[in-house]
């Protein structure tokens, strides 16, 4: 059985210590002892902060998650066609130097990160009374959400196709604990039984603590947190991925449904007008779980004339329709040389006072994904309701799911609507699309599976 190697285990927890009440606002400042960090309920709540500040690195507009990696594997940028880096991730030559270094990094920060979810966790279940009973539901609910949540993008990466998996085949460590030896490898199964294990006890803490269960999202601010509605949305997504579609059905409608008090929604499709109000990664209406940024680099995202991430006019022009909103607001116009760019982020630049963002935050779940889950798994009658309704809010009339149609169209909608979101990678593979859009390669595991990083091989071992 494989181990793994060189996982950066942190002796102790680096988090500010600011007196800053913005719960992801925090920027490491000081470097304090574990038992230090845990002996005050503040403590706790740095350390939970510190958690999220670290998938920055791998969940900001320009990282590997988001606008950068994985969407140039799904072949949604434009590249040089004579080398460089974005070539390689596109043409998906995972060994190329750069590339090997970009994935490598990620794999260790995600895996930093899990090492830090695991000694809160630790302390949680040891601290003396330091917290309450209700806010230890919560930080244990957050952190078995979290270490959930990065598992499943690491498995998404590194394991198998849906379509393909190897019941001998030792993919990943799942980590649950803090300690000094190489962490075993499981199989998928394993894998996916301790990820469905962590989301079900995040459910039923957060169902009974979580503030935004009783209180409008907008007055518990919990959005940028591993909340209740985050944990159904990726129950959701990863019943999706195991091909669960009862269980995804089921959770997507618990998401749509929610209301407060019974009576107002808590979550509703973004319309136009948000668009108009510059909430173009539509916060207010449709996230449930982002992760905030305290800075924006200004070149992080195109502002229309840094060429960072860009796509032929002509292949957009075909992708949407014309009326659509997605296309109106969030994509520059043409340069004049036949390319665009997207804005999404845009607007979060330094730059942009005329027409400054909401709130900094990227968006990692949001209530469009449940319509579309709906509308994939549901009967026909129910998914043709859903589908309506989810078209009309992007200004767009109606177009009929048929059994034969509907995988087809609900593919496209996943490529408009999750644009620079980082999504379309995991969509293709989770359906084993052999032919990309605007991609002539033809696609299978040696595309969808990367190969684990060189420092994680031994020199014995193949992979």
């Amino acid at each position: 059985m494989k181990n793994m190697k060189n996982l950066l285990l942190m002796s102790c927890l680096i988090f500010c210590l600011s007196g800053c009440q913005d719960w992801l606002t925090i920027q490491p400042e000081t470097q304090v002892t574990k038992e230090d960090m845990f002996k005050t309920q503040g403590g706790f709540y740095d350390a939970l902060i510190g958690c999220y500040t670290l998938m920055r690195d791998n969940y900001s507009p320009d990282a590997s998650m988001v606008v950068g990696g994985v969407e140039y594997m799904a072949n949604l940028w434009i590249t040089a066609t004579d080398g460089g880096t974005a070539y390689d991730f596109a043409s998906h030559d995972y060994r190329a130097d750069l590339v090997e270094m970009n994935l490598s990094q990620l794999f260790l920060k995600q895996y930093e990160i899990i090492a830090n979810v695991n000694t809160l966790l630790e302390y949680i279940d040891i601290q003396n009374n330091v917290l309450t009973e209700d806010e230890e539901d919560l930080y244990k609910g957050e952190t078995l959400g979290l270490r959930a949540f990065i598992h499943f993008d690491l498995i998404r990466l590194w394991g198998p196709m849906p379509t393909g998996i190897d019941g001998n085949r030792d993919y990943l460590p799942y980590v649950t604990t803090v300690q000094l030896e190489n962490y075993p490898y499981s199989n998928y199964q394993e894998y996916m039984a301790k990820l469905c294990a962590d989301l079900d006890s995040a459910e039923l803490l957060l169902q009974r603590v979580d503030l935004i269960v009783a209180n409008d999202k907008s007055v518990s601010y919990r959005q940028n947190r591993m909340n209740y509605y985050a944990v159904l949305g990726l129950q959701a997504r990863v019943h999706l991925w195991l091909g669960e579609h009862d269980e995804a059905l089921r959770y997507a409608r618990l998401v749509k449904e929610a209301t407060v008090a019974g009576e107002k929604k808590q979550f509703a499709l973004g319309v136009e007008n948000d668009f108009l109000r510059y909430d173009r990664v539509l916060y207010s209406s449709e996230q449930l779980f982002g992760i905030s940024l305290e800075e924006f680099n200004d070149n992080m995202i195109a502002d229309g004339s840094y060429a960072a991430f860009e796509q032929k006019s002509t292949n957009l022009s075909e992708l949407y329709a014309a009326e659509d909103i997605r296309f109106r607001y969030l994509w520059y116009t043409d340069d004049g040389g036949g390319l665009r760019s997207s804005n999404k982020y845009g607007n979060m630049a330094s730059f942009d006072t005329e027409n400054p963002a909401l709130t900094k935050s990227v968006p990692l779940i949001r209530l469009s994904e449940m319509y579309l889950i709906i509308a994939e798994c549901a009967g026909l009658a129910e998914a043709n309701t859903v589908y309506t309704e989810f078209l009309a809010s992007r200004g767009l009339t109606t177009t009929e799911l048929t059994e034969s149609n509907r995988q087809e169209i609900i593919l496209q909608e996943y490529l408009k609507e999750f644009y620079a979101e980082g999504q379309m990678f995991f969509v293709y593979k989770r359906l084993g699309t052999v032919n990309m859009r605007w991609s002539s390669r033809i696609c299978g595991e040696d595309v969808y599976v990367l190969p684990l990083p060189l420092r994680e091989l031994s020199t014995t071992e193949n992979y």
